[in-house]
């Protein structure tokens, strides 16, 4: 009977962790999509759910101070609250392109680690 190596765990635990970043980044660019197009009270909801799943993200990896990048990008999806047509569209790519940045930093040390 094979037993599993700690390396191997570890390995399995880091894969377990980005394949979950990688799904919290696939709905937060739905989700900033779709804020693209909403206003008032929907956009206003819809973006504290934002900004509380780009938050969880970097406190995912608490080893990379990532305060800034946070800031900027939520500071642009409460700006895309106020946004609208191609403005709003222009902004709301602007803030993905940001998460992925923040996310292939996260990624990199968890790469690093296998």
């Amino acid at each position: 009977m094979a037993q599993t190596t700690e390396s191997e765990s570890k390995g399995t635990e880091t894969e377990k962790k980005s394949s979950g970043i990688q799904e919290k980044v696939g709905k937060l660019g739905n989700d900033i999509d779709t804020l693209a197009k909403k206003t008032g009270d929907e956009a206003s909801k819809l973006a504290k759910s934002i900004n509380s799943e780009i938050k969880s993200l970097s406190e995912d990896m608490k080893s990379i101070d990532v305060k800034d990048e946070v800031k900027n990008i939520t500071g642009g999806v409460e700006k895309l609250v106020d946004t609208t047509g191609e403005s709003a569209k222009k902004l709301a790519s602007d803030i993905k392109t940001d998460v992925k940045k923040l996310v292939d930093r996260l990624e990199s040390p968890i790469s690093k680690k296998k």
